[in-house]
């Protein structure tokens, strides 16, 4: 992965707020004739202990939108998509100019179904002895 797409990753992460455990950003990547399609999203949880062991969630978040539009250089389109139809689920999406590269970025919502989990909590107690 290019140094200056695994720095916008970390950016990306840098305007998500988790709202309970999470595991490492997820992202998927293809560029054709100098156009990058980059897809982030939070990798699912697997919860461990108790009744709800081995149960997988996906972690909430907020997104700062206006850190992630400062991001880009030039914006030419950005829009949030409730359904996600066909495929991705629901999705931030902008288009513009990242980094000095033409760039379609989605920030999903949840991680597409066959992303393992990217982190393991613990949900039982913890002795305070």
């Amino acid at each position: 992965m290019p140094d200056w797409l695994d720095s916008l990753v970390d950016e990306v992460g840098e305007h998500m707020t988790f709202h309970a455990a999470s595991g490492p950003l997820g992202y998927r990547y293809r560029e054709e004739q100098g156009f990058w399609e980059i897809t982030i999203y939070p990798t699912p949880v697997e919860l461990v202990g108790g009744a709800v062991d081995g149960e997988v969630v996906a972690p909430g978040f907020s997104l700062d939108l206006e850190g992630l539009q400062a991001l880009f250089e030039e914006v030419k389109d950005f829009s949030w998509n409730v359904l996600g139809w066909p495929h991705e689920g629901p999705h931030v999406s902008i288009e513009g100019i990242c980094g000095g590269h033409e760039v379609f970025l989605q920030i999903l919502a949840q991680a597409p179904d066959d992303e393992e989990p990217g982190a393991k909590v613990d949900t039982l107690p913890r002795d305070q002895g």
